[in-house]
């Protein structure tokens, strides 16, 4: 089996079009009434027909997310922490740098936007507990550690959230040498048993580490098959998967998240393996999916403003042309914020601390 490539551009791809499905999971919110939706006809949704999928099935595109994560941290890092080549302040101090910067500044933009809506409407925008105490889990990233009473602020944070946490355990097991592909298997498993009470932690636990144990499965198998066999029998796997799902009248939830996610993200990943630039000219999607994740909630409260304030009714987000121009304005400005406010602050964050870790380091020497 070849090595693996620097970067697997497909499942960046995926990620992006991830980001876009709870965009579309979202465009109930249009027609919410405080925090309940009212009169929505789920079916009356711009292009129904074609967007289905995304419309019924898009809140699942966080626990993708998670195992696609999963995936990725045990490629990248596992080994570099188990070998002690990656120091605790570093893997944290990059974690912080790409993440907290955009949070920071959506959660700020929401709480302005909500309170500008909350001046003409009875009650918040679709999320409700919007108090002190939530701004404060919000401010330390914990929104979704289970202190909380309910959604608040720009609510999808909570997937991002539960990635912090995930993270630090990520970490600590992999410090355990060997032992981290038991303690992987173990926290699955915790996920899968904490989900029906807590499925905001337990679909993280479950497909985070679902993801890292079929990164380690791949390589295991890689070890004595060709890429091209590997890549068969992940597609193979991927096919029998789904096809058990849509045989299914109930959804498999459980079966979705732990075993169809994991074997399609091996399949993908191993086509990188084959074709290492596959899909690289389209990676810009993957670049957009934190911030259209974390832009489209406020935008949507602009949305509402406006459409509101110029006498129009809510059904008027069951026209296509609103579903394109929502999407017209979130995908530059997602890019736009990623070129100019993402990238720049992170690689400033990131040449920051490595300054002052060099200083702390002469000093010391």
């Amino acid at each position: 089996m070849p090595s693996a490539p620097h970067r697997i551009y497909p499942l960046d791809v995926l990620r992006g079009i991830a980001a876009l499905s709870v965009v579309f999971w979202h465009w109930q919110h249009f027609f919410y009434v405080g925090g309940q939706p009212e009169n929505f006809d789920v079916t009356r949704q711009p292009l129904f027909d074609a967007l289905q999928l995304f419309y019924r099935h898009g809140s699942l595109a966080v626990e993708l997310f998670f195992v696609i994560s999963g995936f990725v941290f045990f490629w990248l890092f596992s080994q570099r922490i188990a070998q002690r080549k990656l120091s605790t302040s570093r893997f944290f101090m990059d974690r912080f740098s790409r993440l907290y910067p955009l949070h920071i500044a959506t959660f700020l933009l929401v709480a302005g936007l909500q309170w500008a809506f909350i001046q003409s409407h009875p009650a918040w925008f679709v999320y409700q507990t919007n108090d002190s105490y939530h701004a404060l889990l919000n401010v330390l990233l914990i929104p979704a550690w289970g202190f909380e009473s309910g959604w608040s602020f720009n609510a999808p944070i909570w997937s991002v959230s539960v990635e912090c946490l995930l993270y630090a355990l990520f970490f600590l097991i992999c410090l355990t040498g060997r032992f981290r592909y038991l303690l992987a298997a173990g926290l699955l498993a915790a996920g899968y048993a904490l989900y029906p009470y807590n499925y905001k932690l337990g679909s993280g636990l479950l497909c985070f580490f679902a993801g890292g144990m079929a990164l380690l499965i791949m390589q295991a198998l890689g070890r004595f098959l060709t890429a091209r066999t590997l890549c068969a029998i992940s597609l193979i796997l991927s096919a029998l998967a789904w096809t058990f799902v849509v045989a299914t009248e109930v959804r498999p939830t459980y079966f979705i998240m732990g075993i169809a996610f994991p074997v399609s993200v091996m399949f993908i990943a191993s086509l990188s393996w084959l074709w290492p630039d596959l899909l690289k000219p389209w990676a810009v999607i993957g670049d957009l999916s934190y911030s259209s994740y974390l832009l489209h909630f406020p935008l949507q409260i602009v949305f509402a403003l406006s459409v509101d304030r110029l006498g129009y009714t809510r059904d008027i987000f069951y026209s296509p042309w609103m579903l394109l121009l929502f999407m017209g304005v979130l995908i530059p400005l997602s890019l736009a914020s990623h070129r100019w406010f993402e990238a720049p602050v992170q690689s400033a964050l990131r040449t920051r601390f490595k300054t002052r870790s060099g200083k702390g380091r002469s000093a010391i020497g």
